[in-house]
């Protein structure tokens, strides 16, 4: 490196330098930076801390406001939200971002496009991951439309069906990935704030939503197969209420039954805390 961007580079760490707790640690990607085997080149390691990390999704605004609110939700978790607290920060100094595919079949284009013309080539799996619906029509549902993107991913044939380790996110896999529990991110609001916010909804359509279990609300599809809350926009409206003023105990409750065992902390945590430590790793 130049003398110049080795300056650079010692003032830009030193400037965001933060105490480095246990849980940092246990969350936040560390490398090593240095020319022998195992290490980050230091030209590497400069565009990893200066290059503005992609979230890859179908849907930039929807997709982001979806991210963005569970992570503002989280931030006031009493044990992680510090972690979560960094993710809301990144993404209002524009250091992580949502990038739009448009589709869940422009994924692996996105991602490549990215890599081979874009200078995350040597970084990659630093900077880049990506989320997506399952489209899951009950619990042990698979879409197989999603399996070239998996294989993809994965750099390998997957089962049909798939096995367990085929559909969750494994360290050698391409760049860090998640393919949600849930049908879609509309199946993540409570029904307290869907009620809330659906002002056209009636009071039989509520009783009906009420009564079915959580599993069966995780893969219905909402104004189909009478499933009605009245004239919504449902790939707008949804996103948005992930933003409304509400606690993340409430998104908790709607996740408690699917939670996620994480080996750093040893317990289980709810998907969107998965999610969201993913994230952890890119920032």
């Amino acid at each position: 490196m130049s003398d110049t961007k080795r300056d650079y580079l010692k003032l830009y760490i030193t400037n965001n330098r933060k105490p480095i707790t246990s849980l940092y640690r246990d969350h936040i990607t560390h490398i090593t930076i240095g020319t022998d085997a195992g290490e980050i080149n230091p030209r590497d390691a400069h565009k990893i801390l200066t290059e503005r990390s992609k979230i890859i999704v179908e849907n930039r605004i929807n997709d982001g406001k979806f991210i963005q609110g569970i992570a503002q939700k989280y931030s006031s978790h009493k044990k992680r939200g510090s972690i979560y607290l960094l993710i809301t920060r990144a993404f209002k100094l524009r250091t992580i971002e949502c990038d739009h595919a448009g589709g869940i079949g422009e994924i692996i284009k996105t991602t490549q496009f990215l890599i081979e013309d874009q200078g995350y080539d040597y970084i990659y799996k630093y900077k880049l991951m990506t989320i997506f619906d399952s489209d899951k029509s009950h619990i042990n549902h698979f879409n197989t439309r999603y399996t070239k993107l998996i294989e993809f991913l994965k750099n390998r044939t997957i089962c049909n069906p798939p096995a367990t380790n085929d559909i969750i996110y494994e360290k050698d896999d391409l760049i860090i990935w998640h393919i949600l529990y849930k049908r879609k991110i509309e199946n993540y609001i409570p029904l307290d704030i869907l009620f809330k916010k659906a002002p056209l909804i009636t009071q039989d359509q509520k009783d009906h939503l009420s009564s079915k279990s959580e599993s069966d609300l995780d893969f219905l599809e909402y104004n189909k197969d009478g499933n009605n809350i009245g004239q919504i926009n449902i790939k707008e409206e949804f996103p948005e209420m992930f933003l409304g003023d509400f606690s993340y105990r409430l998104l908790e409750q709607r996740c408690q039954h699917h939670k996620v065992f994480i080996p750093e902390e040893n317990e289980l945590v709810s998907e969107l805390e998965q999610i969201l430590l993913k994230i952890a790793k890119i920032i």
